[in-house]
């Protein structure tokens, strides 16, 4: 919180001796890297973290979210979709998720899951918005098209 990046490294790298399974001080290391706009370094770190907790959702999304701003975008997406899978509420993944799909070029996907994430905060009239949004640019009928579609049955509260 200090700025001292260097001090902290070497404090967590003196912890990481004790315990050098501790996905939690590669995460720590890598969000340290995040803060301090070293993207490239925090991806490597949240990918040893994922290899030690394969299925640690907010390792996943923290991964993804440094892939992404190291604009590997195609490797982001696969990670934010694992992370995905394993949790669906975290708002936060859910904004990068929607980041990697509108930066690869799949809007109807990018609205779809900008749709889900308002829908998870309770606000429906924004959630409505995109849904509408991606039901104009996905498949009719298919699986995202039928999530968005559902999306449009939730009621405003008035």
């Amino acid at each position: 919180r200090k700025g001292k990046l260097v001090e902290a490294i070497n404090e967590i790298e003196k912890a990481k001796k004790l315990q050098p399974k501790d996905a939690y001080l590669k995460d720590l290391k890598a969000e340290l890297y995040m803060r301090h706009k070293k993207f490239s370094l925090a991806a490597e770190e949240y990918r040893t973290a994922s290899e030690i907790e394969p299925k640690n959702a907010l390792i996943l999304a923290g991964y993804g979210r440094a892939l992404l701003a190291a604009n590997q975008t195609a490797k982001a997406l696969g990670i934010l979709k694992k992370s995905r899978q394993i949790d669906f509420r975290n708002t936060r993944m859910m904004r990068d998720l929607a980041v990697a799909y509108a930066k690869v070029g799949q809007n109807g996907m990018a609205s779809l899951i900008t749709a889900e994430r308002f829908a998870l905060q309770g606000k429906i009239a924004d959630a409505h918005l995109h849904a509408r949004r991606s039901l104009g640019m996905l498949p009719r009928g298919s699986p995202g098209w039928q999530r968005a579609d559902d999306i449009l049955d939730f009621k405003i509260k008035k």
